[in-house]
């Protein structure tokens, strides 16, 4: 006596595990081809966005790098908060503060919110301080400061002390349009310059790009 015997099922049963392979390859396949188109098409969108200058003398090329002894990130309100010895730099500029927040954007309404990407960018930036900005020869110091994307402003507030070698101006606000690269302090302003001949004289008020008059611009 025999047996029937069940080969054609089993060989029936194999093939069918060999196409459902290759199905899940396939899938598998298009699915990462799509990834990878993806990353591609993100990496060339970074290469073209360049970062603009957010500090006085800031070159626009350059990236922003931040270093501090923390960060928090906020989600929802798409927030970065730095703290503890922050300092900022853009080429040849610096920025220390206290505290540090960056406000961002997304630039494509399609993308997703979390972790900061090539789609976001920087709206404004409040810095506490004491806070310094240092450009070049220039050293600028008050109590806060305020970037401005939609203004292209940097504000100092509180304070304010604009040191250029021997010669130092003091006031209530200073705003440097990025745009111009022209200071104008505000408030009660007082300036002492050192001739070029270095003999002292006394101080004065008025400067060269300052104004002793309230500004008439929005207070940010």
């Amino acid at each position: 006596m025999s047996w029937p015997s069940d080969s054609p099922s089993i060989a029936s049963r194999h093939a069918r595990r060999l196409a459902a392979r290759r199905g899940v390859l396939a899938i598998a396949a298009a699915i990462l081809g799509s990834m990878l188109i993806m990353a591609g098409a993100a990496a060339a969108e970074a290469q073209k966005a360049q970062p603009a200058a957010v500090l006085p003398g800031g070159n626009s090329k350059e990236p922003i790098n931040i270093d501090a002894a923390k960060l928090d990130y906020f989600d929802k309100e798409q927030k970065l908060v730095y703290t503890g010895n922050v300092v900022a730099t853009q080429g040849p500029s610096k920025l220390k503060a206290s505290v540090l927040v960056l406000y961002l954007t997304q630039k494509d309404a399609k993308a997703q919110s979390g972790v900061p990407s090539s789609s976001s960018e920087l709206r404004r930036m409040e810095a506490t301080g004491p806070v310094t900005v240092i450009s070049k020869d220039q050293v600028g110091t008050g109590d806060s400061g305020i970037y401005e994307k939609a203004e292209n402003k940097v504000y100092l507030i509180g304070n304010v002390t604009l040191t250029q070698g021997p010669n130092v101006t003091k006031g209530d606000k200073l705003i440097y349009d990025l745009t111009t690269s022209q200071a104008v302090v505000t408030g009660r302003v007082k300036s002492m310059f050192i001739p070029s001949g270095g003999a002292h004289e006394g101080a004065g008020e008025g400067a060269a790009g300052a104004s002793g008059k309230k500004s008439s611009g929005k207070t940010p």
